[in-house]
Formats: structure tokens, sequence, C-alpha cells
């Protein structure tokens, strides 16, 4: 995965602004200023830490925290020290559910306490002819695994101990960034069998959620 891989796909539609968000013991800063873009879009945000002390107490990048709403991580690069004192790191997301979300980078340490910074995200309906659109209707929008068939089911949902059923098809639902709910709820999952027998999601799409774990199939079948 490289940084301008999908980068390039949401320049096109949004301005791209590195702009510092963060002061104090860091300088936080994200490839954009803000994302507006519709459900199911895929693209790489980077984020960047400045880190303005000579003597950081965080020994390791993996002090920052991050959290994320409307989003799901697909993938990530490792950090990466860019200059001096300065870190970059890239995520690959895919805007999961429509309504206000975020993606935020975070750090609390003995010198200057809690520090955040917010990229907002606005995830819009879905735009005509899209990822989502096309899965609602019952076609797979995305690549396909190889040497597995895929199939799909439609209809009313049931959540139970961590399962998703629809018909006569239940899979375990993978830790993701959409938490299965209790309420009645209509959808259509896309699926693969393994040569192994086990049935694993690859897509999940219902109103205003498209789901993925087509990124988790590789290690399993």
């Amino acid at each position: 995965m490289t940084a301008k891989r999908f980068g390039i796909v949401w320049a096109a539609a949004l301005a791209v602004a590195v702009t510092a968000v963060g002061a104090a013991a860091c300088d936080f800063y994200f490839s954009y200023s803000e994302i507006t873009a519709p459900i199911g879009t895929v693209g790489e945000i980077g984020v960047r830490v400045q880190k303005t002390h000579n003597n950081c107490t965080l020994t390791s990048m993996d002090d920052y925290q991050f959290a994320w709403e409307n989003v799901q991580i697909l993938g990530s690069t490792e950090w990466e020290e860019v200059g001096r004192d300065l870190y970059e790191r890239w995520f690959q997301v895919s805007l999961s559910e429509v309504g206000d979300g975020f993606l935020m980078i975070s750090k609390d340490c003995t010198k200057e306490g809690y520090q955040e910074a917010v990229l907002p995200v606005t995830v819009l309906g879905p735009d005509e002819g899209g990822l989502w659109e096309r899965a609602n209707d019952g076609t797979y929008p995305l690549e396909e695994p190889e040497a597995e068939t895929i199939g799909d089911v439609a209809g009313p949902v049931e959540w139970q101990a961590g399962t998703l059923s629809i018909g006569d098809v239940t899979v375990e639902w993978p830790e993701t960034t959409f938490e299965p709910v209790d309420d009645p709820l209509e959808g259509r999952l896309f699926f693969v069998t393994t040569r192994a027998g086990d049935v694993l999601p690859l897509l999940f799409v219902a109103d205003d959620l498209f789901v993925r774990f087509d990124h988790l199939i590789g290690d399993a079948t």
C-alpha cells in the first residue's frame, strides 16, 4: 500500500491541505483539513507528528493512540521518520456509516499531559451507481477473492452472541467500527465459503451502512 495510491482518488474531490491542528508538546498534521464523501468511498489519510521537545518522554510511536467513528480502517503503514523528529503514517479507510465521523490522534505524556487532534469526516448518502448502491442491488462491488465463490443473501437480520444471521446463513461478526444493534434490521450479506467449510463475511450493507470484511479474508482462506 502506497501513500498516494488512494490519496489521488480523494484529491480530485477534496482539496488536499496539510493543516496543523495541534500545538504544545507535539504538532499534529493531517493530509486533509476535512473529508466529505459518499458512503463506501475508499481513500488514504496521512497523519504526521512533529515532536517539539528534545527529550520526548514518549519513547515509542506506539504511544500515540488513534480513534475513529463512521469509518473503517482497512490497513495502515508503519510510522516512518521523514524529517528531524517528524513522523508520518498513512491509513487506508472506508467510509462505513452515513453521518458525522472523525479520525483522531491523541497522546498523554508526563511533560505536557493529554493532547488530541481531530480530522472531521462527513459521510454522505450513496452516490448513483456507487459501491453501496451496487451492493444493495445484489452485485458485489469490490475485488473478488481469488479461487473463492461469492454468495449473497438478503432479508431480516438477526444478531446473537457475536454472530449475524440472514436466512440460513450465519457468520461470526469480526470486530469493526460498527457495533451490531438489537433493533430489527434488514440488509444484504456477501460471503465466501472456505475450503475448510467455514463461512466468512465479505461485505454487509444496510440502510446507511457499508461494512467491509474483505481485507480480513486473505489469511483465513
